[in-house]
């Protein structure tokens, strides 16, 4: 289809330069092979490979979610995500650990994966770094310091950059913020984990939600936990993450 309406954008072109012809015929040449060019474009645009199913991007992180939690709990490690900023643990980036029982703050050490001395638990880095590391390179992220920016940033990176959810909706509170991606594009895998394992959504978060609790730890400075992960509505994911 688009080389033939190519070889018709030529010969309509073509005609008026090699015969003489009146003004009038030769402008409706010209335009008929204007409009086959025209109409080649849209064809070249919209024939292109289809995007890739939604639903099938959200349940590709599920299983290694699920195993990796499966594996740190018969393990004996219990806790949930704990997104520690670099003051905590002296590594360049956010890390995530996850206690034996309970954390409340310390320094740790990201040269080891189990932490020999107390706090006892797993140190890693987080599912989201790769988005993250992609973010300031491709996007020249800046992490703000105040959180009515963190608002800002949040709401640009899941929807504007990432597009994961068309509206975000961000509450701070004293020692809290809870977050809300409205119609998240990925909501397949968060029901197939809740279904099957809901404490991996806290344990082992998705990259989205572990996207948003290290932007959150690097932003505040501080032990940010992710408390709750559910699903509030047909297509709504709600996040709430603690800090001290």
């Amino acid at each position: 289809m688009v080389v033939l309406l190519l070889i018709m954008t030529i010969l309509f072109i073509a005609v008026p330069l090699t015969f003489t012809l009146g003004n009038f015929l030769s402008g409706t040449f010209v335009i008929a092979g204007m409009t086959c060019a025209i109409l080649g474009s849209f064809v070249i645009m919209f024939t292109g490979k289809e995007p890739v199913d939604p639903r099938v991007v959200g349940l590709l992180p599920v299983q290694g979610c699920m195993n990796l939690c499966r594996i740190v709990s018969d393990a004996g490690i219990k806790g949930n995500a704990f997104f520690l900023p670099s003051r905590f643990t002296g590594s360049s980036r956010v890390m995530q650990f996850n206690p034996v029982s309970t954390f409340n703050s310390g320094m740790i050490s990201s040269k080891e994966t189990f932490t020999e001395n107390k706090p006892h638990g797993l140190i890693t880095i987080p599912v989201s770094d790769p988005l993250i590391q992609d973010l300031y390179k491709r996007h020249a992220l800046e992490i703000p310091n105040e959180m009515n920016e963190l608002s800002v940033l949040l709401s640009e990176t899941l929807s504007d950059t990432l597009e994961f959810a068309p509206d975000i909706t961000t509450t701070w509170k004293v020692d809290s913020v809870t977050i809300i991606m409205h119609e998240y594009r990925f909501i397949d895998g968060c029901f197939s984990m809740q279904f099957k394992s809901p404490l991996c959504c806290t344990r082992f978060p998705c990259p989205a939600c572990s996207l948003c609790g290290t932007l959150i730890a690097a932003c505040i400075n501080k032990v940010v936990s992710l408390h709750e992960c559910r699903i509030s509505s047909e297509k709504d994911i709600t996040m709430t993450f603690s800090f001290d």
